[in-house]
C-alpha cells in the first residue's frame, strides 16, 4: 500500500530539533488565521515524519467526545493503479473506493477512551495511523493521528523518537492557538452584540424619522389632508415642531404654540385635552378643521399631535382621535426612553470621566492631564473653524480619552497596557448613544498621520480629525510638562519638534492652528506670563486655595526665594515649569 515518504535534502536539513521547534512556534504569528496557524504547524512536523495525513482532534467542552478541528493531507507518492489512475483500497464488503476520497475522510467525532491517554494505533478506512495523546500543563487535551502505515507495520524508532521529543511544542502550539481562537471568537460575538445594542441605542438619535412615519401613518390612517408633531425642548415647555407634513411653511414661521398662550389652551387640566384658543390666526391660515392632541408625562407636557385639514370642513370622526391619541402614546414611551437612555449616557460618561482623572492622578506630573489636554484639543478644534457640534464631540473625546488606562489590569505592563488603551477605552463608550466621532477620536488618539502610529496603523484621512486633534493636543500637554524622562523644552524647541512632526505623526492643518493659537497667545503676554498659571495647568481646586499665582501669575517668576509653590503639580523648580522657561526665553 502506502508508507513514510522519502525526504529531498531540503527536508533533512529541517530535522534538527531546534529548527523544528522554531517552525512549530512560529506558526503563532498574529497576523495568521487559526486554520492557517494549525496547518503551519502540521507542516512542520510532516518535514520531521513525512507521513502522508495527520488528523488533529481536541477534546470538547465536557471531556467525553473528541472532534476533528484540522486535518492534513497530501498526494500519494506510491500508488497501485486502479481502473482510473487512484490508488484503490477495499471498502470491506467487496467494493472499492478512493484512497484520496478515504484520507480526506476521517471520522468527525468519537467518544473518549482511557487508550487515548498513551500512544497507540487506530484502524481506520485507509489504513492504521499512529495516534499521539496531546496534553497542556498534564491535561488531556486532544489526539493527533498520522499516517497511513502498512498492516502490521510499526512506526519506525528514530521518527518515534522524533515524534516524542516534538510533542511538548506540537500540544503548546496547538493549545495555544486554540486558546487565542476561543478568546477572538468571544471578543468578536461581544463585538456583534455590542454593534446591536449600538444600534438600538443609536436609534435614540432618529427619533425625527421615527415620529415622521408615525404621523404618515396617522395622515394615511384617518384621511387627513397635514399634520405636526411638536417636541418640547429638554429643561423647558417650550415647544418646537420635530415633524411636518404638507403644512404650509407661514404656518410653521408664525405658529405660537405655547400652551394658554398660543394656538392652544388647556379645556381641562385635570383631563389634559386641547382646544384651539387662536382662532382669528386659525381663520388666517384657512384651516377647516384641526385636532391636537397633548404628550403628557406626569405634569409635563412633552408635546403635541395634531391633524389639520385645509379644504375638508367636516369634523374629526371619535375613531381619528381615538387613533391619534395611539400614536401621541407611542411617541410618548420613544421619548420617555430617550430621556432615559439620555440620562444613563451623562452618568456613564460623568463615571469614565471620574475614571480618567484617577489615572491622571498616579503621578505628579500627570496631574490635571486630561483637562489640559482637553482645554488644547477645544483651543485647536476652534482655531481651525469646526462647528459648536463637532466641538462638543472633542471635547467629550479628550475628557475621556486615556480611560482604558483603567482597563488595563497593571499599568507596569508598560508599552503593552499604552498599546490596548485606545481600544479599550474606545470599547468602553462605544456602545452609547453618542455620536460615533467620540469612540473614534478614543481609538484613534495614537494613530500618525503616516500610517506609523497605534493600534491600527490608520494614516491620513483614515484617522478621524478628532483622532487627530487629540494626537497633538496630547503631544502638546506632555512637552510642555516636567517628568523624569524628559526636560522641560522652550518654545523655540518645542515648535521646532513640533514643525519635524508635521505631515509625519501630526496633521499638517492641526499643528498650523496649534502655533498660531500659541504664536497669539506670546505676542498678547507681552512681557508678562503666557496664560495664567492656574489656566495653563488645569491646577485642581485644591492646589488652588493656597497658590498665590492664582491672582497673581507672576508670584513665582518675582519670588523665587520663597520657593516654588507648584511641587505638588510635577514643577518642583522653576527651571522644570514650561511657563517659566518660555517667559525667559521671551523676555531674554
Amino acid at each position: 500500500m502506502i508508507g513514510l515518504r522519502k525526504r529531498s535534502s531540503q527536508e533533512k536539513s529541517r530535522l534538527e530539533a531546534p529548527a523544528v521547534w522554531s517552525d512549530i512556534l512560529g506558526s503563532l504569528k498574529p497576523t495568521r488565521a487559526y486554520d492557517e496557524r494549525l496547518e503551519a504547524i502540521l507542516a512542520a512536523l510532516d518535514m520531521v515524519v513525512g507521513f502522508d495525513v495527520y488528523y488533529l482532534y481536541l477534546l470538547d467542552a465536557t471531556g467525553k467526545r473528541f472532534a476533528l478541528e484540522h486535518l492534513k493531507a497530501k498526494a500519494v507518492e506510491e500508488k497501485v493503479r486502479g481502473g482510473e489512475g487512484d490508488t484503490l483500497i477495499s471498502s470491506g464488503d467487496g467494493e472499492y473506493e478512493s484512497l484520496h476520497s478515504a484520507l480526506g475522510s476521517p471520522l468527525l467525532d468519537f467518544p473518549y477512551h482511557t487508550r487515548h491517554n498513551q500512544a497507540h494505533f487506530t484502524t481506520t478506512r485507509a489504513g492504521p495511523l499512529y495516534a499521539l495523546p496531546l496534553r497542556r500543563e498534564g491535561r488531556l487535551v486532544g489526539l493527533l493521528q498520522m499516517g497511513p502505515l502498512e498492516e502490521g507495520e510499526s512506526v519506525p524508532p528514530a521518527i518515534e523518537q522524533r515524534v516524542s521529543d516534538l510533542i511538548f511544542p506540537l500540544s503548546f502550539a496547538i493549545t495555544q492557538a486554540k486558546q487565542e481562537e476561543d478568546v477572538l471568537r468571544r471578543l468578536r460575538s461581544l463585538e456583534n452584540q455590542a454593534e446591536v445594542s449600538r444600534r438600538l441605542l443609536s436609534s435614540a438619535f432618529e427619533i425625527e424619522e421615527f415620529i415622521s412615519l408615525l404621523l404618515d401613518l396617522a395622515l394615511t390612517a384617518s384621511g387627513t389632508e397635514a399634520g405636526f408633531v411638536a417636541i418640547a425642548e429638554p429643561d423647558s415647555d417650550r415647544l418646537t415642531i420635530s415633524s411636518a407634513e404638507n403644512m404650509p411653511a407661514e404656518f410653521l414661521e408664525r405658529v405660537n404654540l405655547a400652551v394658554g398662550e398660543g394656538l392652544f389652551d388647556w379645556m381641562s387640566e385635570e383631563a389634559r385635552t386641547l382646544m384651539v384658543r387662536d382662532y382669528e390666526f386659525v381663520q388666517e391660515m384657512g384651516v377647516k378643521s384641526i385636532l391636537a392632541v397633548p404628550l403628557v408625562e406626569g405634569e409635563r407636557l412633552l408635546g403635541l399631535f395634531a391633524l389639520v385639514n385645509f379644504h375638508q370642513g367636516e369634523t374629526f370622526a371619535d375613531h381619528s382621535l381615538k387613533l391619534l391619541s395611539s400614536f401621541a402614546e407611542q411617541i410618548r414611551l420613544v421619548l420617555d426612553n430617550v430621556r432615559l437612555l439620555d440620562q444613563f449616557t451623562q452618568r456613564y460618561l460623568e463615571t469614565l470621566k471620574a475614571l480618567d482623572k484617577a489615572v491622571d492622578v498616579r503621578h505628579p506630573s500627570t496631574v490635571s492631564h486630561t483637562e489640559r489636554v482637553t482645554a488644547v484639543a477645544v483651543e485647536i478644534a476652534g482655531k481651525m473653524g469646526l462647528s459648536a457640534h463637532e466641538l462638543d464631540i472633542i471635547r467629550t473625546a479628550a475628557e475621556i480619552h486615556d480611560v482604558g488606562m483603567c482597563g488595563i489590569t497593571a499599568v507596569a505592563q508598560g508599552f503593552r497596557a499604552d498599546y490596548n488603551h485606545p481600544t479599550i477605552g474606545a470599547d468602553m463608550v462605544r456602545i452609547l448613544a453618542l455620536p460615533p466621532g467620540v469612540a473614534d477620536a478614543v481609538a484613534e488618539h495614537h494613530e500618525w498621520f503616516d500610517g506609523w502610529g497605534y493600534p491600527k496603523g490608520l494614516k491620513g484621512s483614515e484617522i478621524t480629525l478628532g483622532g487627530r486633534i487629540l494626537a497633538l493636543a496630547e503631544y502638546f500637554v506632555e512637552a510642555t510638562t516636567a517628568s523624569e524622562l524628559q526636560p522641560t523644552l522652550v518654545w523655540s524647541k518645542l515648535r521646532e519638534e513640533i514643525e519635524v512632526r508635521k505631515g509625519s505623526q501630526f496633521d499638517p492643518e492641526a499643528v498650523d492652528a496649534l502655533l498660531a493659537l500659541v504664536e497669539e497667545k506670546r505676542v498678547q503676554a507681552g512681557d508678562g506670563v503666557l496664560d495664567g498659571c492656574v489656566a495653563f495647568k488645569a491646577c485642581p481646586p485644591d492646589l488652588q486655595a493656597d497658590c498665590p499665582a492664582r491672582d497673581d501669575p507672576a508670584f513665582c517668576f518675582r519670588h523665587r526665594p520663597e520657593g516654588v509653590r507648584c511641587a505638588g503639580h510635577g514643577d518642583p523648580t522653576c527651571e522644570t515649569c514650561f511657563l517659566y522657561v518660555e517667559w525667559q526665553e521671551r523676555n531674554q
